[in-house]
């Protein structure tokens, strides 16, 4: 099946276990898989990851480290950094900024060619290696902005030739392409029965389809939140913390549009354990989303398109719910336990069923799929029902 792989989707396929235990893990594993493609040659794997992870290591900007970061890009004049930048039209200023929050910068000068060369900027920004320069001649609506991109290398896939899926999910059974999906989501489905892959797949279905409202328990180590987090970009997990609707919906004040705007699915991890500073109001929020796919708050009512997906912990007896639970729903908040609610959710994964995380869950290739992908391949040939 490897060699297939390799053959069919040549320049597409990434040695899985390459990925895991590099060091890095505060990037995405889809940043990585990326940078592995492009970067490293299977015969000097070992030689060339180690020049990627200095070269990550040396640019990535921590946190704690973002004034001075800043500062050093002022007294130099330029730098370069690894990040994740966006863009975003001030119609006013008939201009475009970018955004690096790595470096807590809004204001951000950026070339309108960049913005038409990567359009995803737009859409939620994009990982890669930014290189800034600093202008205090920069002077906007009598404010000084001297922060500068003059050059920006992607870490993802910025267009999909949806034609190329197409043609070569034709080389693959049905069987063969779950599989495929599988080893595409960072699993190995050889260890798996049928339902166990399909169950796996139905995760996917928020990051595939519009608006989809998805409940899952499941016990511990699981893997409810390891496909969300390592994918694609456009999957925001919530784990815990407070949630609010300037947040998921819109901020009031800037009037930028929040997370169910930008994303295509929106993942509350340990729901249970999530802080709703107005449970009331939110759900109420939610429940207008969730039923037609428009917000309102203030005097504008919008649309979106990102899926909800509620993940939480559920003890089990055996191979089912621990009888101690009244009903499947008791392990969430109680504001979500109520009738509207549940009526608007479209699935609930049976958790219990999908065994734990070992590392014989992990595979050893897979092929590289950003999220758009994951949707074409979707839409070649495996129905979920």
């Amino acid at each position: 099946m490897n060699v297939k792989l390799k053959e069919v989707f040549k320049g597409k396929v990434v040695n899985k276990a390459h990925t895991i235990n590099t060091g890095v893990d505060e990037f995405p594993r889809y940043v990585l898989e990326y940078l592995i493609d492009n970067y490293c040659s299977e015969e000097t794997f070992h030689e060339d990851m180690g020049k990627v992870v200095q070269r990550l290591k040396e640019s990535f900007v921590y946190g704690a480290e973002a004034e001075k970061i800043r500062h050093y890009i002022r007294e130099n004049r330029r730098h370069s950094v690894i990040a994740n930048l966006e863009a975003r039209l001030v119609e006013t200023e008939d201009k475009y900024w970018g955004t690096i929050s790595a470096i807590n910068e809004n204001f951000v000068n950026i070339p309108e060619s960049i913005v038409r060369q990567y359009s995803m900027l737009l859409s939620g920004g994009m990982w890669g290696t930014i290189d800034l320069t600093y202008d205090e001649s920069e002077i906007y609506n009598k404010k000084i902005r001297p922060f500068k991109v003059t050059e920006f290398t992607p870490f993802q896939v910025s267009y999909i030739n949806l034609d190329e899926y197409l043609e070569k999910r034709r080389e693959f059974s049905t069987h063969e392409w779950i599989d495929v999906l599988i080893n595409s989501c960072g699993l190995n489905p050889e260890k798996m029965t049928r339902r166990q892959k399909l169950l796996y797949l139905s995760r996917c279905i928020a990051l595939v389809e519009t608006n989809v409202n998805l409940v899952e328990l499941a016990p511990r180590e699981t893997g409810k939140t390891y496909l969300y987090r390592n994918i694609s970009y456009y999957a925001h997990v919530l784990s815990g913390g407070k949630a609010t609707p300037a947040q998921l919906f819109i901020n009031l004040n800037t009037g930028r549009i929040g997370e169910v705007g930008t994303r295509d699915a929106v993942v509350f991890d340990e729901i249970a354990n999530t802080d709703f500073t107005d449970p009331k109001a939110f759900v109420s929020i939610m429940q207008g989303y969730m039923q037609d796919a428009k917000f309102s708050r203030g005097k504008k009512e919008l649309l979106a398109f990102a899926s909800l997906v509620f993940m939480g912990n559920i003890d089990v007896q055996g191979n089912l719910p621990h009888e101690k639970y009244h009903h499947l729903f008791e392990p969430l908040p109680d504001f979500l336990q109520i009738i509207a609610f549940l009526d608007r959710i479209h699935g609930y994964l049976p958790g219990w069923e999908i065994p734990k995380l070992t590392p014989e869950s992990f595979p050893r290739i897979m092929v590289l799929l950003p999220i758009i992908s994951v949707k074409s391949c979707m839409s070649c040939g495996v129905s979920i029902s």
